[in-house]
Formats: C-alpha cells, sequence, structure tokens
C-alpha cells in the first residue's frame, strides 16, 4: 500500500484496561530541546525496559492472538481477538474501529510509540546538556536508553507492516513509514550502540531496571546480542526472507550472547506483570494446541475432530511432556466455535510462577536455549554442521528433554531447531512460536503474516483503513499460502 506520512497524521487517543488516557502524536518533534520541568513530565529512565516489557506482555496485546495464531496454543474463548485469529478457515483480521477486539493492536501500538517519545526526548535532553542529568551511571542509562529504542520500533516492526522511525533528532525517513526490514536496520544500528556501550564500561544493572535481576555490564551486553538475533532472525515473513537473513552476523551476535536465562519478576500483577502468558497457561484459558503434543508423541492425533471425549493421556521419550505439560479429561471449550480448539493439555512449566497465590513468580524474557537455537541455525545456514549440532546436543534438548544427540546432518538439525523452539521456548517470548511458523511457512493458509496498521490510527489520519488474512493482501507477503497441514 502507499506510504503513510506521519507529519500529517492526526493526534489520536484510546484507552488502557486500566482507563489511563494515554495520547500518542507520532509526528511529534524532539529538537526543541525540552526543559530540566519537561523533561520530569516524561518517564525516567530506569523504567524504560519496564515500559517495553509490560507493553509486549499485556494483556492488551497480540500475544493471546499470535500464539492461537500459530497453532502453538488454542483458545476458543472471544477475548483479544482469540476466537477470531484462530479461526478454521483463517479470515482477515477485522481492523474496522467499531471491532471491539481491535485493542489487541491499537493498545500495542499506542503504547510503544508513546514509549519511544518519552525514550526520544530523554535522549534530546541528553544531548543538549552533554550528559545524563543527576545519573550516578550515564552510561549505563544511555545503553539502557539506545537499547529501549531498538526495542520499541522492533516491536512495531514484529507485528505490523509499516513502522515510522524516530529518535532524538525527529522522524526519520522524511515522515514516511518503512518496511519491517528496513526498521531493522534502525533497531541494530541502535542496539549495536548499547552492545558498544555495556561491552566498554563497567555498570550493575539491578532489579530498578529489571525487577527481580542484577546483571553485570557484561551480562547486559549479553542479553543485548541475542536480543539483536531475535530480531534478525523473528523479522522475515516467509521462508525466503529468512533464508536471505545475514546470518554470519547473527552468529556474530549469538557467540556473544547469553550464558544465562533473563527471568523478570512479577510484582503480584502491580507494576511488573506477563499478562499473555497467565491467560494462555492459566486453568480454563488457553491451553497447549494439539500440533504440539503431536510433536511430543507422534501417535497422538495433532488435531481434534469430534466434539465429545477426549485423546488418552500420550506418552514421550522428551521428558518435557512430563515436566512442562499437565493432561487434561475435559474440555473447556465450546464446540459450536470449533472442536479444532479442543486439546487435553495445558502448558504447566510455569505454574508456580504464573498463577500462584500471590503472582510474584520470575518468567523468562529470553532463555539461554532462544541464544543457542540462533546460534545453531546460524551455524546451520553458513554451513557449520557439526557446529551446530554439537550446539543443539549440548542445550536443551538433552540438558531437559533428556533425548539422545542428533547427528550432523542438515535435515536432523533444522528439525531439531524447529522442535526446541516450540518445546523449549513455549511462552518465554511475546510472539516467538508465531515468528518461528512464519519463517518456516508453516502458519495456516489465511494467517496474517503481520497486522495492518490499527484501523483508529489509520481512520484519525484521514487514511483508509486495510488489512490483511484470508485472501486479502499479498499471498506470501502478507498473508500465509503454506500451512503445516
Amino acid at each position: 500500500m502507499k506510504k503513510i506520512n506521519l507529519y500529517i497524521m492526526l493526534v489520536f487517543t484510546i484507552v488502557f484496561a486500566s482507563c489511563e488516557d494515554l495520547s500518542t502524536d507520532v509526528a511529534v518533534d524532539y529538537t526543541e530541546n525540552p526543559t530540566s520541568e519537561e523533561l520530569a513530565t516524561y518517564v525516567a529512565a530506569n523504567t524504560f525496559f519496564q515500559n517495553w516489557y509490560n507493553t509486549v506482555n499485556s494483556y492488551n496485546g497480540p500475544g493471546l492472538a499470535l500464539v492461537g495464531m500459530a497453532d502453538a496454543g488454542t483458545c476458543s474463548w472471544g477475548n483479544q481477538g482469540m476466537r477470531d485469529t484462530s479461526s478454521e478457515p483463517r479470515v482477515a483480521w477485522n481492523n474496522e474501529t467499531t471491532y471491539g477486539n481491535a485493542i489487541a493492536t491499537t493498545t500495542y501500538f499506542n503504547s510503544l510509540y508513546n514509549n519511544i517519545n518519552d525514550i526520544n526526548a530523554l535522549m534530546a535532553k541528553t544531548i543538549a546538556d552533554g550528559d545524563f542529568p543527576d545519573d550516578p551511571s550515564p552510561r549505563r542509562t544511555e545503553s539502557i536508553t539506545r537499547f529501549s529504542q531498538a526495542a520499541t520500533m522492533g516491536a512495531v516492526a514484529l507485528v505490523f507492516d509499516q513502522v515510522w522511525l524516530k529518535d532524538e533528532t525527529g522522524p526519520l525517513n522524511e515522515g514516511e513509514s518503512v518496511t519491517p526490514q528496513e526498521a531493522l536496520t534502525y533497531c541494530l544500528e541502535k542496539i549495536d550502540l548499547a552492545i558498544a556501550i555495556a561491552e566498554s564500561n563497567s555498570f550493575e544493572i539491578t532489579s530498578t531496571f529489571i525487577n527481580g535481576q542484577t546483571l553485570t555490564s557484561a551480562q547486559w551486553a549479553q542479553f543485548l546480542n541475542t536480543f539483536a538475533a531475535r530480531l534478525m532472525v523473528n523479522m522475515p515473513r516467509n521462508a525466503t526472507q529468512r533464508a536471505a537473513v545475514d546470518w554470519a552476523k547473527v552468529l556474530s551476535y549469538t557467540n556473544k550472547g547469553l550464558t544465562y536465562d533473563l527471568n523478570v519478576a512479577s510484582d503480584g500483577w502491580n507494576t511488573w506483570y506477563t499478562e499473555w502468558v497467565y491467560y494462555q497457561i492459566y486453568p480454563g484459558w488457553g491451553r497447549t494446541d494439539m500440533r504440539v503434543i503431536n510433536m511430543l508423541d507422534p501417535n497422538t492425533p495433532d488435531y481434534f475432530t469430534e466434539a465429545s471425549g477426549v485423546y488418552p493421556e500420550s506418552s514421550s521419550d522428551d521428558s518435557r511432556l512430563a515436566s512442562d505439560f499437565e493432561y487434561l479429561t475435559s474440555q473447556d471449550f465450546i464446540a459450536s466455535r470449533g472442536v479444532y480448539h479442543y486439546s487435553t493439555y495445558r502448558h504447566s512449566r510455569f505454574d508456580a510462577q504464573a498463577h500462584g497465590s500471590t503472582w510474584t513468580g520470575a518468567t523468562p524474557e529470553m532463555l539461554k536455549a532462544e541464544n543457542d537455537l540462533y546460534k545453531a541455525e546460524a551455524q546451520l545456514r553458513t554451513g557449520d554442521l557439526a557446529g551446530a549440532a554439537a550446539t543443539i546436543n549440548a542445550g536443551s534438548r538433552s540438558l531437559r528433554g533428556n533425548l539422545p544427540a542428533i547427528g550432523a546432518t542438515a535435515t536432523e538439525i533444522e528439525d531439531a531447531i524447529h522442535y526446541e523452539r516450540i518445546i523449549e521456548l513455549m511462552n518465554s517470548g511475546m510472539g516467538l512460536a508465531f515468528f518461528e511458523m512464519r519463517g518456516k511457512d508453516l502458519l495456516q493458509a489465511g494467517t496474517p503474516l503481520h497486522f495492518p496498521v490499527p484501523g483508529e490510527v489509520l481512520q484519525s489520519g484521514g487514511f483508509e483503513i486495510y488489512t490483511f488474512g484470508g485472501t486479502t493482501g499479498v499471498a506470501g507477503e502478507d498473508y500465509s499460502t503454506g500451512g503445516w497441514r
């Protein structure tokens, strides 16, 4: 579609579930050098990670829809478009302003641009003053702020078909939208700055910045490297685009990536929370799609076709079937909404963290296993089959799954990477299963490959509302033409 210039987009306002009014003007120019008093109205730098984290993991976001669109989880409830986006056959996303579940994209988009406005305002003020005001560790704040620019714009690029890039200098690309791949270049430039700062300075990321974590600057740099790899590997909309990724660069990032699990602690559902995970695993809400259980036990059907009964309990050589999943003997969902939503399992790995009485457990935002799998794919794509097999065999496949080693063949390696991304990374990062299925052309035919700019945003700017999915859009670029079945 024709690119939209953000200079002529109007201010629009939506309402969060908390009833807090948030306004976003994506054309705000930050070259006016805000005063210290004005800066005080912006979010402090120590909340930038939190604002990004809570936005991407919000109930009022695309997380719940994406897990169903990926056939990694299943739910027939209508909340946040879960039922509509997982309907079979797949249909186009309803992008009309009257659609009740449009909040899943509108709130997400709005919040991310509020976040980038705050981030850029602080960076602009810093440049004007020569450093971060009253900051005992300015290099730490600078690294976090650069990461936040990359993460916030990256969150838009991973989910939507268009991105309006902004930094402390104001709107970029003369105010016109760019493609997700073009946005990736911006994100990597910003995150490379954050990495360079972290690798050349000594500071500590305390729980003030990431609840429940204390990281050295070296550990922070590891997270940043893996985050860069996450953006690169997950940005493609199809298998052709994924094959064209700069895999040597991915390998470089992952060689310096996570050696630990980055877990974020909730605080009783007050200011830190992983809401989409809670709803996806809470009893009575989301369940694990039978496609996943079939991966663990090929003798179990990957799909329900009958409205009565349940499948027998599955068995697997993979220890995680017993440790990470709970067998259920009844169905919660309504048959008339599609028995394909049925499942006999739910994901229970994070039960202690997510649905205990206090809601104060730590859930992973990024597992070491995620870095291992990006590294293994980079090794595979660059011709190091022995290295790829070794990376996989030393990782979650054996450490948690107790599965036998794979051989150094391209087929075994590719299959193992996909398997581990679905099983081991389940519910550990918003959209990961969807991005994996998208990049392998495995999403069911008609599934949107990304969301359109929210209808409310388009309407506020006086532009025509458009959408993707079903047979609407460009085949293979805007909606899936393949599918795992």
